[in-house]
């Protein structure tokens, strides 16, 4: 499997100089569910890059997405339930243009969009390696209260990476943590056509700064269940319901904040500890 990727790799390094092109990038993504731990988590993920955008989320999110948008391009409104549940949950936007970054997070019947205009200052050291038969260099970075070391190659002319990751005078093949509690790497590269635009068929947008997403997610986290309130109001033509019972339940809202607290609970350690804005 090693070779084969290798090979897809390789294959590709002549043909990545004009950037109107679009590629799928697939990483390998290791994370610590607790603190001092010897065992990972693990996850493929994808970063999807077209033109001055890109979209980074789960692999099997991205294969889940890409259902939706053909289902809606189709006049559906109705999904399927996916085959495989994901463990990373936010798709992440890069403007690469605008340098702005925007995290997508669905929960229940609405999307929470948050908007960062932190620019990545990066620190490029002297020290040189090799992964995949690429020629790499390290660059260090503080980043969301963590400090991140990576490893890139000016042979892929793409300034991104996973995750919140960009502004590099090349692809990022590899880049952790120091403490090596989160760790993504590079494990295939191929040039193709993908459209995920129309994955959201949600009509509620919300759209919150990063001050108000972070007020937010500390009140989601501790229960759930909270954007269930006002949802049956009294002028409602129809009523909400969890797994065919009524958000008002008692039920559902336990069902709910247990489905949703063992999501949380993967990632007992935040990848960031505080918002760029700060």
């Amino acid at each position: 499997m090693k070779l084969k990727l290798l090979l897809s790799l390789s294959a590709l390094s002549s043909s990545i100089a004009i950037f109107s092109q679009s590629y799928k990038i697939i990483y390998a993504f290791k994370w610590k569910t607790e603190e001092h731990s010897k065992d990972y988590n693990s996850e493929l993920t994808v970063l999807l890059k077209n033109d001055d955008n890109s979209y980074f989320e789960s692999l099997a999110k991205f294969k889940y997405d890409s259902l939706k948008t053909k289902l809606v391009d189709e006049g559906s409104r109705s999904f399927p339930s996916p085959k495989l549940q994901w463990k990373l949950q936010p798709l992440i936007h890069k403007d690469l243009k605008s340098q702005t970054t925007i995290t997508e997070e669905n929960f229940f019947d609405k999307v929470y969009l948050t908007t960062y205009a932190c620019k990545p200052i990066w620190k490029i050291q002297q020290e040189k390696s090799k992964l995949f038969n690429y020629n790499i260099q390290k660059a260090e970075i503080n980043f969301g209260g963590r400090k991140w070391i990576a490893w890139f190659t000016n042979e892929i002319p793409i300034s991104d990476g996973p995750y919140k990751f960009f502004g590099l005078p090349g692809l990022i093949l590899k880049i952790s943590d120091s403490e090596e509690n989160f760790i993504f790497e590079i494990k295939g590269l191929t040039k193709e056509q993908y459209n995920i635009e129309g994955r959201n068929a949600y009509d509620s947008k919300v759209n919150l700064t990063p001050k108000q997403w972070e007020t937010f997610w500390s009140k989601y986290q501790k229960d759930p269940s909270m954007i269930f309130a006002n949802l049956n109001s009294p002028n409602n033509t129809f009523t909400y319901v969890y797994h065919g019972l009524s958000v008002d339940s008692k039920e559902a809202k336990e069902m709910y904040n247990k489905t949703e607290k063992e999501k949380i609970d993967i990632f007992k350690i935040p990848i960031e500890t505080k918002s760029c804005e700060q």
